[in-house]
């Protein structure tokens, strides 16, 4: 039976009326092989106030200059503050004790009428890159996509973060169709996505 914008509309519902969405097997990460992290999800309205000063600190501290040589709008922390979190954001963190080490910003949303949950940030503490958190984080994001049916897994990325692309794309994400065409005005991102394989498997559209 072809899939009706009403039912993904309604699979959109159900993820965003879950209180705890993480699946059971994406509750800890193994940093190294002496230290376990426990790995926390949260809507925003449950984040506490230095929490919250914490998540923008970090994304700060390894976006501003990107944001400012992206274009004209540049960085504001009052923007991100508003959008990280709005009503429907979620934060996945991962700590150690009180040392943020990394999140992710996601939603569970309706993209040009598909349903996804689209990943609007994953940061990590400069200290701890290359230790497989990046690749954790996503593959986080993917078990939420498998867990409620949704049809794909959507994300942003500057044309400028050319490490990023390069890691994305090794992942498996390609070029979404909603995604600015080349020399677009303007545009100086891209728009990457991964489909639910087995939701999708009879829907070419996407």
């Amino acid at each position: 039976m072809e899939d009706t914008r009403r039912s993904r509309l309604s699979r959109v519902k159900d993820a965003k009326n879950a209180r705890n969405v993480l699946p059971e097997d994406c509750r800890t990460f193994n940093l190294d092989d002496s230290k376990t992290l426990d790995v926390e999800c949260f809507k925003a309205e449950d984040l506490r106030p230095e929490l919250r000063g914490c998540l923008l600190d970090l994304l700060e501290d390894n976006m501003k200059t990107q944001y400012e040589e992206s274009g004209s709008e540049g960085w504001s922390r009052e923007e991100k503050e508003l959008e990280m979190f709005s009503r429907d954001s979620r934060q996945i963190i991962l700590r150690d004790g009180e040392e943020l080490i990394a999140f992710s910003h996601f939603r569970f949303d309706m993209d040009y009428d598909v349903d996804v949950v689209y990943c609007y940030e994953i940061q990590i503490n400069n200290n701890y890159h290359r230790k497989g958190i990046g690749r954790f984080l996503v593959s986080v994001l993917e078990a939420l996509v498998r867990t409620f049916n949704l049809t794909k897994l959507v994300l942003t990325v500057f044309d400028s973060n050319a490490s990023a692309l390069k890691f994305y794309s090794s992942l498996g994400f390609k070029r979404d169709i909603t995604s600015p065409t080349d020399g677009e005005a303007d545009a100086k991102y891209q728009i990457l996505s991964k489909l639910n394989a087995e939701l999708c498997k009879n829907h070419h559209e996407y």
